[in-house]
């Protein structure tokens, strides 16, 4: 292999490893890594900082997190290789000056006791209004940076400029996704995607629910059936229907009668709209919404003992009132007298930084990721 195409493989697999990062559980390690090691560095950093430096995220794959939480908490603020050109690749000594380094803190703190010197890094300035900072660090001793290790980092700048708007896009839509889950839950509705061959390929905690509870509909082969073989086939025609008209929103509702004598389960199929490539095989298809009438949302004491650091008193209280009960049969529930209800109430409204009961009740029910669903009584 010549050395035009060995450089050009390293460049390949150093690629993939960012576009690979995108969709990891640990982003961006890879990347790092493979980088480090084709610079001949020691350490490979991402430092993410938005606007509020408390928030900053450091990724170095090979330091460990005690030191990375150290220079979030002590050096990031005084650290002098900030502000670079935008864009531009620059080592540390270049921007400072190795003399003006070594006089400051910042070096004799952490520069020297990291064992690192020679360092070379890149800012640049996201459309979300953040910073995102490459170092590449070398141990004290170490010849400089050259320049062909220096024209490998100005090669894939572009490349990691795309790679973390196109990062922050996908986090962006997993946080509103999360969002809307957790809203669809908080009202008890069960959501179950399907295939374009009826397998289901997902589904939330209701619908596991209901459908385990196997009263008129369950999972039958990873399927969902309906428990009357006549509804059912119908049911099944509805999907299929639903299946070729993909990429619509054409939607429609259907009804599980239930052995039990409960009331129906109510269905809307809705296709899932996605690109005219995608329709085959185990993309999504179909999207079902799951409604029972028997079941509603309950704010349970822990859940909101976890989100706002009650006391259990506080919080079996308040859970009580989002719940819907009086203050008088609160009091009676949990065995204690109506004023020393009233007494917690202050404390709690001290701590919400709310006035009154209702808008006490408003922020425990809008802060709907939090909450716990059971069966209602």
């Amino acid at each position: 292999m010549t050395d035009e195409a060995g450089r050009l493989a390293e460049f390949s697999r150093l690629l993939l490893s960012l576009n690979t990062s995108l969709l990891s559980d640990d982003p961006w390690r890879d990347f790092l890594l493979i980088l480090r090691d084709q610079t001949h560095a020691r350490y490979g950093t991402l430092i993410l900082t938005p606007p509020d430096p408390s928030l900053t995220t450091m990724i170095t794959p090979t330091a460990t997190s005690e030191s990375i939480q150290r220079y979030l908490d002590r050096y990031l603020e005084i650290d002098p290789f900030v502000g670079l050109p935008e864009g531009k690749v620059v080592t540390l000594y270049e921007y400072v000056g190795e003399a003006a380094l070594k006089n400051t803190t910042y070096y004799k703190e952490w520069v020297e006791t990291m064992d690192g010197s020679h360092v070379l890094g890149v800012d640049l300035r996201m459309s979300g209004g953040y910073e995102a900072r490459l170092r590449l660090t070398r141990a004290p001793g170490g010849e400089p940076f050259d320049r062909e290790e220096t024209r490998r980092v100005e090669e894939i700048v572009p490349h990691l400029r795309q790679a973390i708007e196109l990062y922050q896009r996908l986090e962006t839509s997993r946080s509103e996704q999360a969002v809307m889950i957790g809203a669809i839950e908080q009202f008890a509705v069960g959501t179950v995607i399907l295939d374009h061959h009826l397998k289901v390929l997902k589904m939330n905690e209701v619908a596991a629910s209901i459908l385990a509870d196997g009263d008129g509909i369950k999972l039958v082969g990873g399927r969902v059936a309906l428990s009357n073989p006549a509804r059912d086939a119908e049911f099944r025609r509805r999907l299929k229907e639903a299946v070729s008209a993909s990429g619509t929103s054409g939607r429609s509702v259907f009804l599980a009668e239930r052995p039990s004598g409960h009331r129906d389960i109510g269905i809307v199929v809705q296709p899932v709209q996605i690109p005219g490539f995608m329709h085959t095989g185990s993309a999504p298809a179909i999207a079902l919404f799951l409604g029972d009438p028997e079941r509603q949302c309950v704010v349970t004491s822990d859940a909101v003992r976890k989100l706002f650091n009650f006391t259990p008193t506080e919080a079996a209280i308040s859970a009580s009132l989002a719940n819907g009960v009086s203050v008088i049969d609160t009091a009676h529930r949990l065995g204690i007298a109506e004023n020393t209800v009233r007494a917690h109430l202050r404390s709690i409204f001290a701590k919400t930084g709310v006035a009154r009961q209702s808008q006490l009740v408003h922020l425990i029910h809008t802060s709907l990721p939090e909450l716990t669903l059971q069966r209602g009584g």
